[in-house]
């Protein structure tokens, strides 16, 4: 009976788990961010308690405040140039095809290759503008649906919110947690919760180094092919790493736009390099930077975020990894190994070197 019972308990939470898994994820986020915060906080705290203690409040407030600041003046300056390139884009990319279709036909038929492909080519130029137009309806409408939508807005003012609670009141919530233990698994628990906290802050570390590295690259690759502002597309590279999917999409729209700007074959040039830049790192450098990080396998790595991402979309991929750490933690607190057998974290790192 009593086993019913809690089988028939836990099926209810997580019923309820999943009706609220958007407040989930945003809770989620809000850790990540907090993990990734902390040295910031930890920072500025001692250099605030250097002379007197002060509440670590003080030092949250400060970063979470330079934080938004950072990121409402970033907005503010990046948004008006992108809808400028964009009108820009949009009015100027019909005379743009029609001048790259006359130059490709006029290299054909310098070969002799204009009887191959004359049928099609009345055909070629509508689709093309046919193309061009939905694309234009599709980013607008995106766009407008992404302002408009409540819970979007609602999660830029909660993330922030939430992420101070957890940096501000950290060792007051470990402390909390710990009550609720009885005392003979008082230490199992301390080494249960530092573990997962080594988890995490290796999953930040992983994700930081991949994002820079894609950042870098990217700010080389478009310096080299002449685009003007190949630093700043870099950063927007390396903030854009941490959207999977969503975030290529939006990276590679800034680098397409900004080629534009100076001619249309420097725009297809650009995100023909970021596809391959991206897929490149993302094949042979992410899972392994994030694996040995985590100490999960390459493979580990990426069914996370393939099924994350199936379950729950962007926001899946991004909290599949780190929830996959936390994963193998569990497993090697609570799952009985043999007397001699290596662990999971030495035998997966011994692979992986």
């Amino acid at each position: 009976m009593r086993q019913s019972l809690l089988t028939v308990a836990l099926l209810a939470v997580l019923a309820l788990a999943w009706m609220l898994r958007n407040l989930l994820v945003l809770v989620a986020y809000a850790g990540l961010l907090a993990y990734a915060l902390n040295p910031i906080v930890n920072w500025v705290d001692r250099r605030l308690s250097s002379r007197r203690t002060i509440p670590r409040g003080i030092s949250t407030a400060i970063v979470m405040f330079l934080l938004v600041l950072a990121a409402g003046a970033s907005l503010a300056a990046a948004i008006p140039p992108l809808v400028r390139q964009f009108t820009e884009f949009a009015s100027a990319a019909p005379g743009s095809v029609r001048r790259l279709e006359q130059e490709i036909g006029a290299f054909i038929n310098s070969h002799g290759w204009g009887g191959l492909v004359q049928a099609g080519g009345a055909q070629t130029a509508g689709t093309l503008n046919s193309l061009l137009e939905a694309a234009g309806r599709w980013l607008m409408s995106g766009a407008g649906g992404l302002i408009g939508s409540l819970a979007g807005l609602a999660s830029l003012v909660l993330l922030p919110l939430f992420t101070f609670y957890m940096l501000a009141d950290s060792d007051r919530g470990r402390s909390g947690l710990l009550t609720l233990v009885s005392p003979a698994g008082l230490p199992r628990a301390q080494r249960l919760l530092d573990a997962l906290d080594r988890a995490l802050r290796a999953y930040v570390r992983g994700q930081a180094s991949v994002c820079l590295i894609m950042g870098a690259a990217m700010a080389i690759v478009l310096g080299l092919l002449g685009f003007p502002v190949a630093l700043l597309l870099g950063v927007a590279v390396a903030f854009a790493e941490i959207i999977p999917v969503a975030g290529f999409w939006l990276a590679a729209s800034a680098i397409a736009l900004e080629g534009f700007t100076v001619r249309p074959e420097l725009a297809l040039v650009g995100v023909g390099s970021y596809v391959v830049v991206n897929n490149l790192i993302q094949t042979f450098a992410s899972p392994r930077l994030l694996g040995r990080q985590v100490q999960l396998h390459p493979l580990i790595v990426n069914l996370s975020v393939i099924g994350g991402g199936m379950l729950l979309g962007p926001a899946g991929a991004i909290l599949a990894l780190p929830a996959a750490a936390m994963a193998r933690v569990l497993l090697e607190e609570f799952v009985p190994r043999r007397q001699g057998s290596p662990s999971p974290s030495r035998g997966i790192t011994t692979t992986l070197s």
